[in-house]
């Protein structure tokens, strides 16, 4: 409690004496508090999220602008940053592609959410062709042996779904929910298929279809919470696609498998615990300025 209390005062000290500070640093380095972040820092998540708070904390509009508007002209942005803060291409070169950087990546991200919340958002309807031929997909992907003998099955169960019909298991997630589950069982459809026969196990199983939904709700979490810039800032040099998300969720997926193993739990009724556990696991780990989610399942496909 009065850890928490100490780190809000010196928050509460450190925002009233910024721009004293800022003042003062400007003055004696003859550098905008913007050219300094690209001098102090190297490439990554350090130098673009001080980067990102920089704008955000930045009493010009212009500035501001540039953390909340939707696809700007990272170009004709980052020419006019330099002219604002009087910074000159001659005597400083690496500013320009250096700062660009920054922004494709911090645009980046907020396009990558407004992506994954509409795919979340669109629920699973039966009555879609679509939808249904992606459901279909899942099972040939992770039951490949096996006909599914009606749409509305028993044998969904198998791969985990709760009921006959894993249109209601899609509630929460909506489509982010199946696109996850089907892109780590075609693009790492070994581990899949591992992981689906080890969750069978008498003791210690659990719903495949079920958890992989869980796994696409805690990624989601990081992602809009921002722990997930860590990740993207330090690996992708610009704006992460979708794809790359779903690739985080396959790293959280498989790391969380081998996680729940090694707890050995008693039953599912741990499961909550051992989630929060694993959670907490990921965001220390995404706190971490150099962290890249690199998982033995990526390594295995190099």
């Amino acid at each position: 409690m009065l850890t928490e209390l100490w780190g809000s005062l010196w928050a509460h000290l450190f925002f009233l004496l910024r721009p004293m500070l800022k003042w003062v640093l400007n003055r004696v380095t003859g550098k905008c508090e913007l050219l300094r972040i690209t001098y102090q820092y190297s490439q990554g998540a350090e130098r673009t999220q001080n980067i990102e708070d920089s704008l955000k904390q930045s009493k010009r509009s212009e500035l501001n602008q540039l953390t909340i508007e939707d696809s700007p002209n990272i170009s004709n942005a980052v020419l006019q940053v330099m002219a604002v803060k009087n910074i000159i291409p001659e005597v400083h070169p690496q500013f320009e592609n250096s700062f660009r950087t920054c922004l494709l990546q911090i645009c980046g991200y907020r396009e990558l959410l407004t992506n994954v919340e509409q795919l979340r958002k669109t629920k699973y309807n039966s009555d879609n062709p679509e939808h249904e031929k992606t459901l279909m997909h899942l099972w040939k992907l992770l039951m490949p042996d096996d006909e599914l003998q009606t749409r509305v099955s028993e044998q969904w169960k198998f791969i985990g779904f709760q009921g006959n019909d894993p249109q209601t298991d899609f509630r929460g997630m909506g489509l982010l929910g199946l696109h996850q589950l089907i892109h780590f069982a075609s693009k790492h459809n070994a581990e899949a298929r591992k992981i689906l026969q080890k969750s069978h196990h008498p003791k210690l199983g659990y719903s495949y279809a079920i958890v992989g939904i869980n796994m696409t709700d805690l990624v989601y979490d990081l992602l809009k919470k921002g722990h997930m810039k860590t990740h993207f800032y330090n690996k992708i040099y610009g704006k992460a696609a979708i794809e790359e998300f779903h690739e985080v969720y396959c790293h959280v997926f498989y790391e969380f498998d081998k996680f729940w193993y090694s707890e050995n739990p008693k039953d599912i009724m741990e499961f909550g615990q051992i989630r929060e556990k694993y959670r907490k696991k990921l965001v220390h780990s995404l706190k971490q300025p150099n962290t890249v989610l690199v998982s033995g399942l990526e390594k295995r496909n190099d």
